[in-house]
C-alpha cells in the first residue's frame, strides 16, 4: 500500500484521489484482516469519515509486522501499536502496548520487586517451568513454596520454610523460582546470600548504610535467608544481625526462608560457640526459637544439580 496520506494532501484531482485512496484501501488485506479482528464492519460512511486513520492505522501497523523487539520499533511512541476501535459512524485510532513492550515492563516491575544481595544471575533467572519434577522427595516442598507464591497477599501471615538438605541438591534454586513468582505478582522479595551480607555489614560498621540495609532487610514483605549456618558466627553476628532481623520479623509477622546445610538443631549447636570462642547455649535458643515461629522445617533430598 503507497504512502497514501501524501497523495490526500494533493489539491490537484482531489477527488480521484480519494477514490483512488479508498480502493487501496478495501484491498489492502492487512488492514481488512484487522478490521475483521476488532469486529468492525465498514460501511460507507465509516470509510469517508475514517480516511486519515485508516491510513495512519496501515502505515503504522505495517512497522510491527516482523518486529524483532523494542530496540528495533519505529514507531513514533516505541513499544506501542495501532488498534482501531468501532465508534458508531466512523473508526478511532488508538494506540496500545505491544507484547514486546508488555515483556519489558513485566521485567522491569520484576527487577523492582525482587532485591538482591550478592545473589548470582543464573539463580535470579530460576523459573519454576525449569524445576525437576522427576525426584518424588522435592515435589512435597515444591507444592509448598509454589502455595504460597499463588496465596501470600502481602499483608496476612504465613509461615516460612526452614529447608536444609546436603550441597547442590537445588535449594536455593527452588526459593528463587518462588521469589520470581511472588516478584510478579508485585510482593516485595530480598534474597540475601547470608555469608556475603555479613561481610559486607562488617565493613559498614558505623556508618548509615549498615541501618540502611538492616532497616530494607527487617521490613522487606518476603525474606529469603540463603545458605545460613555457613557465615562466620560471632556474637555480633548472632546477636546484633541475625538474631535483630529474626526479632523484628517474627514480632511484625513477616514471611521468612531459609536454606542450609544445616537442620534448625545443628545452626542452634552451630551458634551456641562463636568463633571468637564465646559460649553462649540460651542465646543460640532464641534464634532456634526465632527460626521455629517463622518457618516449617523441610529436609531437601536428592541429586546434586551442581555436577
Amino acid at each position: 500500500m503507497k504512502e497514501l496520506s501524501n497523495l490526500i494532501n494533493k489539491d490537484l484531482n482531489i477527488s480521484s484521489k480519494v477514490d483512488k485512496i479508498k480502493q487501496d484501501i478495501l484491498r489492502d488485506k492487512n488492514l481488512l484482516n484487522d478490521l475483521n479482528e476488532y469486529n468492525i464492519k465498514l460501511t460507507e460512511e465509516k470509510l469517508n469519515n475514517s480516511l486519515i486513520n485508516l491510513i495512519t492505522f496501515s502505515e503504522n501497523n505495517r512497522k510491527c509486522l516482523n518486529c524483532p523487539g523494542l530496540e528495533a520499533c519505529t514507531q513514533e511512541n516505541k513499544g506501542y501499536r495501532p488498534i482501531l476501535k468501532d465508534a458508531n459512524n466512523h473508526v478511532n485510532l488508538q494506540y496500545t502496548a505491544c507484547d514486546h513492550q508488555k515483556a519489558f515492563v513485566a521485567q522491569q516491575s520484576l527487577a523492582n520487586n525482587l532485591r538482591s544481595f550478592y545473589m548470582p544471575k543464573k539463580i535470579l533467572n530460576a523459573s519454576i517451568n525449569d524445576i525437576d519434577l522427576n525426584d518424588p522427595s522435592r515435589v512435597s516442598i515444591i507444592t509448598k513454596l509454589l502455595t504460597f507464591a499463588k496465596t501470600y497477599n502481602g499483608t496476612t501471615f504465613q509461615k516460612g520454610y526452614y529447608i536444609y538438605g546436603n550441597f547442590g541438591v537445588g535449594k536455593t534454586y527452588l526459593l528463587a523460582a518462588m521469589a520470581n513468582e511472588l516478584a510478579k505478582r508485585n510482593i516485595k522479595v530480598a534474597f540475601v546470600y547470608l555469608p556475603d551480607l555479613i561481610r559486607e555489614l562488617k565493613s559498614a560498621i558505623g556508618t548509615h548504610n549498615l541501618e540502611s540495609m538492616m532497616s530494607e532487610i527487617k521490613k522487606i514483605q518476603v525474606l529469603i535467608l540463603d545458605d545460613i549456618g555457613s557465615e562466620m558466627s560471632t556474637q555480633w553476628v548472632r546477636d546484633e544481625i541475625i538474631g535483630s532481623i529474626l526479632q523484628y520479623r517474627m514480632l511484625d509477622e513477616l514471611p521468612t526462608f531459609f536454606s542450609s546445610n544445616k537442620s534448625v538443631d545443628e545452626l542452634i549447636k552451630f551458634y551456641s560457640i562463636t568463633n571468637d570462642n564465646v559460649k553462649d547455649e540460651i542465646k543460640a535458643e532464641r534464634i532456634g526459637d526465632r527460626i521455629k515461629a517463622l518457618t516449617n522445617e523441610v529436609k531437601v533430598m536428592g541429586k546434586n544439580y551442581r555436577y
